[in-house]
């Protein structure tokens, strides 16, 4: 018998070991260690990056879906998750753009200062130019799937909220396919030079940056909680899921580039999710709990959006003038790790309760009168989980 539990504290957890991935990717690729063997090592991890984002994709659907409340409306939907994701977005673009515009740089190497700064209000991942998607805060590309993401949540969820139980898995199973078939489908598009050996532009555009494909995964999300919130769910538990999961990140070692941005992960990261969620309806321990981790998972989207300002020009401030190219012995590479993990973490906890928390209160203004459900929800089913 499942337990009554206002919120699901283990998927916010969750997020934070997911967060904590794409930061490790990106310092992966800063490339401060002077070992080669540590370099190599390193590389390895590069993909944590694209597995974070994803899990990110699918869990937002899910979240939306299994916290969709009785007597809310599109309206207030749309201006709840604008307040969730704009104004922490707005303000780390601006910090962005003075350290840009005050170090006189450009934003990759050969582009200019003003490459991506208008599309980064959320327009970016739209646009096939790895400048464009890369500039400025160049974590934000994920909010313009997002920002797509909740616009047609109302739809999806009015179009799926009555489907049985039965048909959702073949959905599911269909979703899963269709994301791992990306990479096909990407070689019908026109050659293009390579973004990272093994990745050409338009593919990895197409498979990992483009809204309309990345909403597969966010649908996925949406029908896996539709099938829990009938009671139908039958997977794997969360230690499963995990082992899962990990040998998917093993098996990224081995596959094509192309196939390890969404393809060989999408499966596991779906079980891991929908079995973290069942773990706290039922009252297992799924380790995910944990006062701090939760507190974390709250912190994890303003320490999404500031971690690679601080990895990157934290980078050039130790180093010069020229310093990324500057690297450091292991030991000294670790230090600087843990420092800037350290430091975005408090950094992430300020924007989090002076612009992210601030806004969403507002949002929510008065609590709508209890009545008929609005087109795109159902019956009253658990108390919202932690926003995402």
């Amino acid at each position: 018998m499942e337990s009554r539990v206002e919120r699901l504290p283990s998927l916010t957890g969750l997020r934070w070991f997911a967060a904590l991935s794409v930061f490790v990717c990106h310092i992966a690729q800063q490339g401060i260690s002077a070992g080669p063997d540590v370099a190599f090592g390193l590389g390895h991890l590069t993909s944590l990056g694209s597995l974070a984002v994803s899990l990110f994709f699918v869990l937002s659907g899910y979240v939306l879906t299994w916290s969709a409340r009785d007597g809310d409306s599109v309206k207030s939907f749309w201006r709840r998750r604008f307040a969730k994701i704009y104004p922490l977005h707005f303000v780390t673009f601006c910090i962005a753009a003075v350290i840009i515009f005050g170090l006189s740089e450009p934003v990759l190497p050969g582009g200019s200062a003003w490459d991506g700064m208008v599309p980064n209000l959320l327009l970016h991942s739209w646009l096939p130019d790895a400048y464009i998607v890369s500039g400025f805060s160049t974590p934000s590309w994920s909010l313009s799937c997002e920002m797509a993401f909740y616009l047609t949540f109302p739809l999806w969820y009015r179009l799926l909220r009555g489907t049985r139980a039965s048909q959702l898995w073949w959905y599911a199973a269909g979703l899963a396919l269709a994301v791992a078939c990306m990479p096909f489908v990407a070689r019908l598009l026109p050659d293009s030079a390579e973004v990272v050996p093994g990745m050409p532009l338009r593919d990895m555009w197409f498979t990992y940056w483009y809204p309309p494909v990345r909403m597969l995964e966010f649908l996925l999300g949406i029908v896996l909680a539709l099938i829990r919130r009938q009671g139908a769910w039958r997977g794997p538990g969360t230690g499963t899921a995990a082992l899962l999961l990990g040998g998917a990140f093993a098996l990224n070692q081995v596959v094509p580039p192309m196939f390890t941005l969404t393809a060989t992960t999408v499966v596991p990261i779906a079980l891991l999710i929908a079995a973290v969620a069942d773990g706290d309806l039922r009252g297992r321990r799924t380790g995910l709990r944990v006062a701090v981790l939760v507190r974390l998972g709250a912190w994890s989207y303003a320490f999404y959006l500031i971690h690679f300002l601080i990895i990157r020009y934290g980078h050039r401030l130790l180093g010069g003038d020229q310093g990324y190219a500057r690297q450091w012995d292991t030991l000294a590479a670790l230090g600087i790790t843990a420092a800037a993990l350290g430091v975005t973490i408090a950094a992430s906890a300020v924007p989090h309760i002076f612009a992210e928390r601030p806004c969403m209160t507002l949002s929510r203004g008065r609590r709508p009168p209890q009545g008929p459900a609005p087109d795109f929800e159902s019956r009253p089913h658990r108390a919202p989980l932690e926003r995402v």
